[in-house]
């Protein structure tokens, strides 16, 4: 009877260990990939980052990164897919401007970028550049809104999609200089650029990394006529001039941050940005976005949750004074 007692308590021990054995091994985070939604389509620079970014992750996070395409709709797509994912930490998104900051002050998007998303984490960023192949006619943007106002509507420019960041630059430009141009809008930038390289368009926006543009501009291959940041540009030698300069109000970063549904568990985000941060210091991902043109800037916690807030208060206010009504 003492042995079967003692047999029973045993079992019923070793079963209680193993349960909590199990338990913390399911309770291990992260214990399977996580996928990356890109709202921003295939090709562009956030595609590149997030791959570039998930070449290295594994390293630091014990898990790889999915970077799993979803444009379209402006970023409706992708974001929506986000906002309605399970909140466990393992669906995030590298998330941009273009979609957070600027599209939900001209639409209904499906999603309020405040309160449904946690911006957790920021990769780096860069000002937009009109561009043009170097065969074109235009010498520079003077030139282009001279044109466009004996040819009005009939200059195309393709964008990154409707109401998103190059389709404002291109509103602004009809705005300021009281001209016309014809909107091709595609899904995503990386698809509105090889528009513009292909032909099929006269001009096109990019940052440096979007098809190699820094070196095709350096190169020749493409002529630059005006950056959308605050001062001329050191990757240009500040050669070339911004948009305020030449009496367009446009700046825009094309900005790229790793967001979670809202509900996610504060200590998985934690762990999410750990393991970015000791990414961003990894000499291989460092030369990656070397080779792009561009360079790391993380940033995180209230620091960057108090910019993220402020950029879309700011694009808010400037479609007000705009007087743009936000469609449904």
């Amino acid at each position: 009877m003492y042995k079967s007692k003692v047999f029973v308590y045993l079992s019923v021990l070793v079963l209680a260990v193993l349960f909590t054995i199990v338990g913390s091994a399911d309770a291990k985070y992260p214990n399977k990939p996580i996928k990356v939604i890109l709202a921003t389509g295939a090709g562009g620079s956030h595609d590149m980052h997030c791959r570039a970014v998930a070449s290295v992750i594994h390293e630091h996070l014990g898990q790889p990164f999915l970077c799993t395409v979803r444009g379209g709709g402006g970023g409706k797509i992708g974001m929506t897919a986000l906002k309605r994912s399970k909140p466990d930490g393992y669906t995030i998104a590298l998330g941009s401007g273009s979609h957070f900051a600027i599209a939900p002050h001209a639409r209904n998007m499906g999603f309020d970028p405040k309160t449904d998303f946690i911006p957790f984490f920021q990769v780096n960023y860069a000002p937009f550049l009109l561009v043009v192949r170097s065969e074109k006619p235009w010498k520079n943007l003077q030139d282009l809104l001279d044109d466009a106002k004996k040819r009005p509507g009939k200059i195309s420019i393709s964008s990154n999609g409707a109401w998103g960041s190059s389709h404002l630059g291109i509103l602004q430009m009809m705005r300021a200089k009281n001209v016309k141009f014809k909107h091709v809008p595609f899904r995503g930038g990386g698809k509105a650029w090889q528009a513009m390289w292909g032909g099929h368009v006269d001009a096109g926006w990019a940052n440096v990394t979007t098809g190699g543009t820094l070196s095709r501009v350096k190169r020749g291959q493409l002529r630059l006529l005006a950056t959308a940041s605050e001062e001329r540009m050191k990757e240009f030698g500040k050669k070339y001039p911004t948009f305020r300069e030449l009496g367009v109000d446009y700046i825009y970063k094309s900005w790229r941050v790793f967001m979670a549904p809202k509900g996610t568990p504060n200590d998985r985000i934690e762990v999410l940005k750990t393991a970015l941060h000791k990414a961003a210091k990894s000499k291989t991902l460092k030369k990656l976005i070397k080779r792009f043109g561009e360079s790391l800037a993380p940033l995180s916690g209230p620091e960057l949750r108090k910019a993220y807030d402020n950029e879309i208060d700011f694009y808010g206010q400037l479609f007000k004074t705009m007087g743009y009504k936000k469609k449904k």
